[in-house]
């Protein structure tokens, strides 16, 4: 239970700064990645195997795919933030909070654009919608 809450604090950290500056703070998405990456070699994190650990940054480098062919539409910080996700709680429960934070935005940025409080060009970050999926999902 506290690699989940290390995650949510990492994910917390990246959120607030994210909200503020619409930028995510590579220096702790990537202390983050190298935390899940020694825990995952001592074992700590559930070892499903190596593939599966390979497997988990999946989400993560769609994004990055995503964010080269949108031009940064959809910035290279939400997949190392994905991949940061993936490695501390694998592939399944990425692709879960992924899916939470895609909905909840959706429905949120719907509503706004409905009562005309944003533009269709406006920048919506998208950390605090991975942070509130894997609270979401830690609570599952």
């Amino acid at each position: 239970m506290w690699i989940e809450i290390v995650l949510f604090l990492l994910l917390g950290i990246c959120a607030v700064i994210d909200g503020i500056k619409r930028e995510i703070p590579v220096a702790i998405v990537w202390l983050g990645i190298i935390m899940a990456g020694i825990l995952r070699l001592q074992g700590t994190i559930d070892g499903e195997g190596f593939l599966m650990a390979v497997l988990s940054v999946l989400p993560g480098a769609a994004f990055w795919l995503i964010s080269f062919v949108t031009r940064e539409k959809v910035g290279y910080g939400d997949g190392w933030a994905l991949i940061m996700i993936g490695l501390f709680v694998g592939m399944w429960r990425c692709f879960l909070i992924l899916l939470i934070g895609l909905v909840t935005e959706s429905v949120i940025v719907l509503i706004l654009l409905a009562i005309q409080r944003i533009s269709r060009d406006c920048r919506i970050p998208f950390v605090p919608f991975l942070l509130f999926g894997t609270g979401v999902a830690l609570c599952l």
